[in-house]
């Protein structure tokens, strides 16, 4: 028996023997208050006996034990057996009390069997013998010896050896069945221990399986995120494929910066995004800014603080991406005071010498945890096509300017003008004015200083006419040898005349140098308005030239306006 089974069987025992305890006792007293021949003495001895007995029982079960008392109970069973066996021997005792001794004793052998831990042995034998057989001499013998004569004594022994062969046989039977169980248990322990031997198999399989699908797991979300990555990336290259497209069938370059801008804004999802590039980059007088920005504020910053950062990036002398803010902490005093999460600058440079920046900000967190690839990648497909358009603006300006001067040639002008006078005859208060001025005695110049002092000569007056032209929005032109051209739009006959005042001043008091030599120059100019002097527009540089023939005709160094040639302007 375990040693489990036996605690739980020793708290059970502790229950049936209180139960059986006041059984006993009250038969006692109801055999004693019977009058059934039980006498005081042998009353009083078996109610001391089975209050003593009780007593040590409730001692022995008290507590629960750790280890089971196996002698504690045999040394019970014998004195209980042997106290009760003695009360036979004080006096006559009934048969209802007879019967209820003896059913006492056999609550002990059982309690014996279910406590024993090893059958089939010697002293098992000996012990129930023994037990058996003083039980059968005090009962049957002392008790009831004088109630047979003669052979009828027999009875009595064969009473004894069936009492002590039922004994054997019950423990025989129970010795078996505890076999026929253990041999059962032993089984089911070991099929037990097998079944629990798979199962921490089992979730050790679990385990592994539960890792190997939390692994699958996080590679779902590495895959998901690679492929939302890869999608990204593809979008990206798309993007830049089709701006490439654009940039290979334009050659604008403020529109193809505009384009890169907005695509970048479009597929990053930027708060502001700014191109600056510095002057002649492309042909272009003036620095270029395009900034295309959802946030006022930080247009306006962006506006004020570009060219201290392209400074700082020129100053660094790096290709790399400059960081001016990761996630809101700036690392240069440029773009404070906006709400500008993120910002960075990336040079925009050609060979080894950079031309211009491209500024990213974003009002999100991490923004640039990917990484710079795509606006890297971006200003570097702007800068190839920037080579090609200045390559071709180059070329397209050498076939429309003069080779000299640099201001347009006769030919572009034959190209342009043509489509001018279209639009200005379509205006509904269309103005066009157009000067002609001619060098004064250009052939002196050459015969006297040579050709190459009448070029420098040329070239100065062509530096003040693409001046003029420019201030207000005009064409400069070298129409013949030292012919030129100035056409304004929308301006009047009067105010071009002021304009006219203070080029002819300007070009009267330059002195041309040419080695060692001091060259003074003058021109005649003469002026036609359409349609304040001149009412059909395609006669306009006609009677510009007549106007400034007249000037050259009437003492040259003069101004004469179309129309009013008598007038003495000087």
């Amino acid at each position: 028996m375990s040693d489990k089974f036996k605690l739980n069987f020793l708290n059970t025992l502790k229950k049936i023997n209180r139960a059986g305890y006041i059984l006993f006792l009250a038969t006692i007293l109801f055999v004693w208050g019977a009058g059934l021949k039980l006498s005081t003495a042998l009353a009083i001895y078996y109610l001391a006996i089975y209050v003593i007995m009780f007593a040590v029982d409730e001692l022995i079960l008290k507590k629960k034990r750790n280890k089971f008392p196996f002698l504690l109970f045999q040394i019970r069973l014998f004195a209980y057996t042997l106290l009760v066996c003695i009360g036979t021997i004080i006096g006559k005792i009934p048969i209802v009390l007879t019967i209820s001794l003896l059913c006492f004793i056999i609550v002990l052998l059982i309690e014996d069997l279910y406590l024993s831990d090893v059958f089939n042995t010697f002293f098992n034998y000996i012990k129930r013998i023994i037990i058996g057989v003083v039980v059968c001499i005090c009962f049957i013998f002392i008790q009831r010896g004088g109630e047979v004569e003669g052979a009828w004594i027999l009875l009595y022994f064969i009473v004894t050896i069936v009492v002590v062969s039922s004994i054997f046989l019950a423990y025989e039977l129970f010795y078996r069945a505890i076999l026929s169980l253990d041999d059962r248990y032993t089984k089911l322990y070991f099929k037990n221990a097998d079944m629990i031997e798979e199962n921490k198999k089992l979730i050790k399989f679990q385990e592994r399986v539960e890792k190997v699908n939390s692994e699958i797991n996080y590679q779902k979300i590495n895959l998901t995120k690679a492929i939302d990555d890869l999608a990204k990336i593809n979008e990206e290259s798309r993007s830049l494929i089709e701006v490439m497209k654009y940039f290979s069938a334009s050659f604008d370059v403020e529109k193809n910066a505009e384009v890169m801008v907005n695509n970048v804004v479009d597929i990053k999802k930027t708060g502001t995004v700014a191109l600056y590039m510095e002057k002649d980059v492309y042909m272009n007088d003036e620095p270029y800014l395009h900034i295309n920005s959802s946030n006022p504020v930080t247009e306006e910053l962006l506006k004020k603080d570009i060219l201290n950062i392209y400074n700082a990036i020129h100053r660094r002398e790096s290709f790399t991406p400059l960081v001016l803010c990761d996630n809101y902490d700036f690392k240069y005093p440029y773009l404070t005071g906006g709400n500008i999460c993120n910002a960075v600058a990336f040079p925009a440079y050609e060979n080894d010498r950079i031309y211009g920046v491209m500024v990213v900000t974003s009002s999100k967190y991490d923004f640039f945890e990917n990484g710079f690839s795509f606006y890297e990648s971006s200003i570097m497909d702007f800068t190839s096509a920037l080579i090609s358009d200045r390559l071709y603006l180059k070329t397209e300006d050498m076939a429309k300017k003069d080779g000299l001067t640099k201001i347009y040639n006769r030919i572009y002008f034959n190209q342009f003008y043509p489509e001018l006078k279209s639009e200005i005859e379509q205006e509904e208060n269309g103005i066009l004015t157009v000067a002609m001025l001619d060098i004064d005695h250009f052939k002196n110049v050459n015969d006297t200083y040579g050709h190459l002092a009448g070029d420098e000569a040329i070239k100065s007056v062509a530096r003040v006419d693409d001046k003029y032209a420019k201030l207000h929005n005009g064409t400069a032109v070298r129409f013949g040898g030292e012919e030129f051209l100035l056409i304004l739009r929308g301006k009047g006959l009067m105010e071009t005349y002021e304009i006219l005042k203070q080029m002819h001043e300007e070009i009267r008091t330059n002195i041309v140098e040419f080695e060692d030599l001091k060259i003074s120059i003058n021109t005649s100019m003469g002026l036609a308005s359409y349609p304040e002097t001149c009412s059909n527009i395609h006669e306009i540089v006609d009677r510009a030239d007549q106007a400034m023939y007249y000037s050259k005709e009437h003492g040259r160094g003069r101004i004469t306006i179309d129309g009013r040639e008598g007038e003495d302007v000087q």
